[in-house]
């Protein structure tokens, strides 16, 4: 197996620690610390910043260096919308064959029951991944990782805030989802995909404004 580039490496690192909120909203990235508490060199971290940056979780400044994105209700106003078109375009291209309606269903029932934050997020998004399978368009799921990454940042903060897990409005939706599929119903399909993504920026917008207003 071909051995993953430094750079990529320390990008991936750095990805899953704003997204879990180890490195929070706003804070200072020293890049010789951060080399030295991650054993490597200043020159790969730096590259991975730059990626980074182009991927809309760090934010340069020539007198200050790098520092962690801010989160702002500005960024959930662009991101969802893209999340939502794209996955209908990647549904309309390929729906899911009949034993990934199944597993989409079986998922469905584990996201309902579970209480746990972070897993009901990580099988959420184990539910998108399998609904767009099918989908023979690398590109376009690209785009959407790295999207629903940005999104699931604000995501994760807030269900550590209010401790919330899976809701069952979102449960119903999937199912809505997978039963117009099983109809051949893809346009009813889509129709559902939206509003599930909709409901994000409804809960998370109210969140982060409270929270921007508190500090």
């Amino acid at each position: 197996m071909e051995r993953e580039p430094l750079r990529e490496a320390i990008r991936r690192e750095l990805t899953e620690r704003i997204v879990t909120g180890a490195l929070a909203s706003g804070v200072p990235i020293r890049l010789v610390a951060t080399a030295s508490e991650m054993g490597v060199s200043v020159t790969p971290l730096r590259e991975s910043l730059v990626q980074l940056e182009l991927d809309g979780f760090v934010e340069s400044d020539p007198g200050r260096g790098y520092s962690v994105t801010r989160m702002t209700s500005a960024e959930i106003d662009e991101i969802y919308p893209l999340i939502w078109t794209l996955e209908a375009l990647a549904l309309r291209t390929a729906p899911p064959a009949e034993d990934a309606l199944d597993a989409l269903s079986d998922l469905n029932v584990r996201f309902r029951a579970c209480d746990d934050p972070r897993e009901a997020q990580r099988l959420d998004r184990e539910w998108h991944r399998t609904l767009l399978g099918a989908c023979p368009n690398r590109t376009l799921l690209g785009f959407l990782d790295l999207l629903k990454r940005r999104a699931a940042r604000y995501e994760v903060a807030f269900m550590r805030e209010v401790r919330r897990a899976g809701s069952s409005e979102s449960a119903d939706q999937h199912d809505g989802i997978v039963r117009a599929l099983r109809e051949s119903d893809v346009e009813k399909a889509v129709d559902f995909l939206e509003r599930n993504w909709r409901s994000g920026p409804e809960v998370l917008v109210p969140w982060l404004e409270r929270c921007v207003q508190g500090d």
